[in-house]
């Protein structure tokens, strides 16, 4: 009896130990397991290509700098980026006026299209200036200068001259005055002036 007592508590054991060894390798397993699928996943999120951020084609910097008799547009920077955005970076009251959020920068002409040229081009003989893009379809747009200095928002009128055929924005300065001009296709010079009708109406007497 007492040998068969013996036998009885040997295989118990017995038991017990192949238990206890199964559930460690299982246990094993699954942490291996999961340490090859955290791995995998690391190796899968570096083989992913990072964004690509559009490139500078231009900077304008020094906008209100040696302004003389110009009035100033509250402005830091302009950058045109090569998929045609255009991003001004305001101060000031503009600032306060235009930036939402979080955000740094204002794209006023991203409603008119792709930009391919962007310049900041003095009118009239007042001090004015305006912001004044080429866009690609050939088309010109211009920030209301009046609104940007006077009101402090952007404001775009698009479709300049109701042309699509510019290659170029030029700034002139004449005896009256300055004028802005494009450059189509043919080589004829346009003047903006006329169109982009930023003086309030004369009031009628």
């Amino acid at each position: 009896m007492k040998i068969n007592i013996k036998m009885i508590l040997a295989l118990m054991l017995a038991l017990v130990l192949m238990v206890c060894m199964g559930s460690c390798g299982k246990k094993d397993a699954e942490e291996a397991a999961d340490t090859s699928a955290d791995t995998q996943t690391e190796e899968a999120a570096e083989e992913e290509p990072a964004e690509e951020l559009p490139e500078v084609v231009k900077t304008i910097e020094g906008v209100d700098e040696d302004l003389g008799p110009r009035e100033p547009l509250q402005i830091d920077s302009i950058t045109l980026y090569d998929d045609g955005s255009v991003a001004i970076v305001p101060v000031d009251d503009l600032k306060k006026n235009e930036i939402k959020d979080d955000a740094q920068a204002v794209y006023p002409f991203e409603e008119s299209g792709k930009v391919e040229d962007v310049a900041v081009a003095d009118y009239g003989n007042g001090g004015y200036r305006t912001i004044v893009a080429l866009m690609k379809d050939g088309t010109i747009s211009v920030v209301n200068g009046r609104a940007l200095v006077e009101d402090h928002i952007f404001a775009v009128i698009d479709n300049v001259a109701n042309r699509d055929n510019f290659v170029e924005i030029q700034n002139i300065e004449q005896e009256d005055g300055h004028y802005i001009v494009g450059v189509t296709e043919d080589g004829s010079e346009v003047i903006l002036d006329y169109a982009m009708s930023f003086d309030e109406p004369e009031a009628e007497e």
